[in-house]
């Protein structure tokens, strides 16, 4: 008997060894991962796939972080599109074993978009539309993702540029203009990738269905684009006589925008002989193409910013933008306190029935790292709109506002967020 007892300890200590080395192995790529040592944490999860091949997050983790270290770290020597099949693979497995798996269909959109930023770079016309089509065949566009991507360039005036802030808003509006031929008269710009020269003389030039924006540099300029040496500047915006008339400017009027510098040295520096000298500062290439995107095109082109990009982005335009729900439109004026803070119409025109047919769709085909962002987005404009209606007076649109809520908005997706949009609104 007490053989028998001690057969059981070892089987069982045996067993929970083994899990204990599964769960290791994860944990382990996760940390390396997290100290940006990549390899290592590759390696630790192709070994663990070899004991589990059935764990879908294993395959998950290995399609994103080969992802990672492809496109988001320092190049990868190397690197051709076998890697990419490879990617894919991964992927496909973690939908295989999990066809519910958000996170795996929204990292299988942006493998397609990394693949899709190739195409541009090669003026490939057919391959881009192709990778947009097979991150939609893969589930990376659900319903009520669509929705939203059209919801988000339906905000913006004809022929406008649309600045993005990542791989949500930008690869939702491509797909749309690519593949349905839906707002191609918008030039859509991530405004984190104006860095790249070979992006900005591709903005330039334009291709099928990607509307080309004005640049008055010359090529070998774009190809040039560095950081700048650069100190708090006022930089003077020509204004159309449209906006003049509409916002009652006067005929001189331009808009003065402070450009900041947004990168420093540690090296010390003196312009001249008589002044102190301070560390060296520079206008980064994004700023430094943002501002020159804005002073070519503001006079003939709508401009809008998304909401979801991180604000630094903006270089301090914030403070000219008047809020339509997913987008602010960059006004001449600087708009807080301002009848122009918010637009209206377009808010109403946002948040209506027709407009959010699909978003309780989100609770089937939840994909956890940007689901949030449709919601905040929806949420903070319903928000927005209650405090217009509250101001103003306007009690019956007020409560029509909070039954629209509850019908299309509060679908217990996300229970302690919809409540407080509620407490908002009901208070």
């Amino acid at each position: 008997m007490q053989k028998l007892k001690s057969l059981f300890l070892v089987l069982f200590l045996t067993s929970a060894s083994c899990c204990a080395q599964e769960i290791s192995l994860k944990e382990k790529a996760l940390e390396e991962f997290k100290k940006e040592h990549y390899n290592e944490a590759i390696a630790l999860l192709e070994k663990a796939v070899v004991e589990s091949p059935d764990d879908a997050e294993i395959y998950y983790y290995l399609g994103w972080f080969n992802h990672y270290r492809a496109y988001d770290s320092r190049p990868l020597s190397g690197y051709d599109y076998s890697y990419s099949e490879q990617i894919f693979k991964y992927l496909d497995k973690a939908l295989e074993l999990n066809p519910d798996y958000g996170d795996a269909k929204y990292f299988y959109g942006a493998e397609c978009s990394g693949n899709a930023f190739i195409s541009m770079q090669n003026y490939d016309a057919d391959k881009l539309e192709y990778f947009y089509q097979l991150a939609y065949k893969k589930g990376a566009y659900p319903k009520w993702l669509i929705e939203f991507g059209k919801n988000f360039l339906s905000q913006c005036d004809e022929n406008a540029i649309l600045f993005t802030g990542g791989n949500m808003d930008f690869d939702i509006c491509s797909y749309l203009q690519l593949c349905e031929n839906f707002r191609t008269d918008v030039t859509v710009v991530p405004i984190g990738n104006i860095v790249r020269p070979w992006y900005v003389q591709f903005l330039k030039k334009g291709m099928r269905n990607v509307r080309k924006i004005n640049l008055n540099l010359t090529d070998q300029q774009i190809m040039d684009i560095h950081p700048f040496k650069w100190r708090e500047t006022d930089v003077f915006i020509n204004v159309s006589d449209a906006d003049k008339a509409q916002f009652g400017l006067n005929e001189n009027y331009k808009i003065k925008w402070t450009v900041y510098p947004d990168l420093t040295s540690e090296r010390m520096h003196s312009k001249i002989e008589s002044e102190q000298a301070q560390k060296r500062t520079f206008l980064s290439p994004q700023r430094a193409m943002l501002l020159q995107i804005v002073e070519d095109n503001f006079t003939t082109r709508p401009i809008y910013f998304s909401n979801f990009a991180t604000p630094t982005y903006y270089g301090g335009l914030d403070h000219f933008f008047q809020n339509c729900g997913l987008v602010s439109k960059l006004t001449p004026i600087r708009t807080k306190d301002s009848k122009y803070t918010s637009d209206l119409s377009k808010l109403e025109k946002l948040i209506s029935t027709e407009n959010l047919k699909n978003y309780e769709s989100i609770k089937d085909n939840n994909m956890p790292r940007i689901s949030g962002v449709a919601t905040y987005g929806y949420f903070s404009s319903i928000v927005r709109l209650a405090g217009i209606y509250r101001e103003s007076n306007k009690n019956l649109e007020l409560e029509q506002l909070i039954k629209l809520f509850e019908s299309h908005l509060q679908i217990n997706f996300d229970p302690d967020y919809e409540q407080r949009v509620m407490t908002e609104l009901r208070k």
